[in-house]
């Protein structure tokens, strides 16, 4: 064991910390699509809070190829910290293992609001849908590995999975009756991948449980932790954050909730 003595020695030998003031981050942002109006929100909430924050910074995306990277790819590569070194994902997901958690609620709790996409044959189906045994009639698509995923196979729920991109298209070609997506992201998302429209929200019909987004990055980056930590509680307090609206956010004032159970989302399937 190290005795004080030691320990006192071997930290006067490490290198100083960087200067905050003069000491730029680079951020390498994973994401999935530039024309994704959600990944535009999350990199304008990155330079609010680093603004915040006082940092000085810069912002790319990470690109390790010219073909589509999985959420496990990207968690991957954030862990090694060379071509990435920040995400957006769901607390709760085994991916996340690992990683460098920034502990605020980017929808500041509001993420475990969700509606249901759906295809023209499913859209009609819908209709009788109250309850969560109503749901557990139909198929729903989800991300691999995604929390969402997990706390719907734990409430019984008829889980079809897939890549995120890749999921429009399966619902379009009936593969599902339903894609869950939050009530942030739905509206932006049918813009961006249902041009031809052959899809649309169920209306009056809201899940919910307890999720939300947060950013992670990578073991060791103190730098990026704090920063972001420092400048979101910053802009949330100055009310900045609340005036930054998620893109083409729905509200449904009235619709029917079907409230999911997150505390089952760990128990095995009977």
């Amino acid at each position: 064991m190290m005795g004080p003595f030691c320990a006192n020695v071997a930290r006067a030998q490490s290198p100083a910390s960087p200067d905050p003031a003069h000491h730029v981050i680079e951020i390498k942002l994973a994401d999935l699509n530039d024309d994704n109006p959600l990944i535009d929100y999350r990199k304008a909430i990155l330079e609010l809070a680093l603004r915040a924050a006082g940092r000085r910074f810069t912002i790319t995306n990470c690109r390790v190829a010219d073909v589509v990277t999985s959420d496990q790819r990207f968690v991957q590569l954030i862990r090694a910290g060379q071509y990435c070194n920040l995400m957006t994902t769901s607390a709760g997901s085994s991916m996340t293992r690992g990683l460098e958690g920034i502990p605020f609620p980017i929808y500041l709790g509001g993420g475990g609001y969700r509606v249901l996409m759906a295809n023209a044959a499913s859209l009609q189906r819908a209709r009788d849908i109250r309850t969560l045994d109503d749901l557990r009639r139909f198929r729903i698509g989800s991300g691999i590995g995604w929390t969402d995923t997990h706390i719907m196979q734990a409430n019984g729920l008829d889980v079809v999975q897939g890549n995120y991109l890749n999921l429009f298209e399966m619902l379009k070609a009936r593969r599902f009756d339903f894609y869950n997506r939050s009530v942030f992201e739905a509206g932006g998302e049918l813009e961006t991948y249902d041009r031809d429209h052959q899809l649309a929200i169920v209306p009056d019909l809201v899940l919910y449980y307890p999720v939300d987004l947060f950013f992670y990055t990578t073991p060791g980056r103190d730098d990026i932790r704090d920063a972001l930590l420092e400048g979101l509680r910053k802009i949330h307090r100055s009310g900045e954050l609340g005036r930054a609206d998620p893109p083409a956010s729905l509200h449904a004032p009235g619709a029917a909730v079907a409230e999911v159970d997150p505390s089952t989302r760990h128990r095995p399937q009977q």
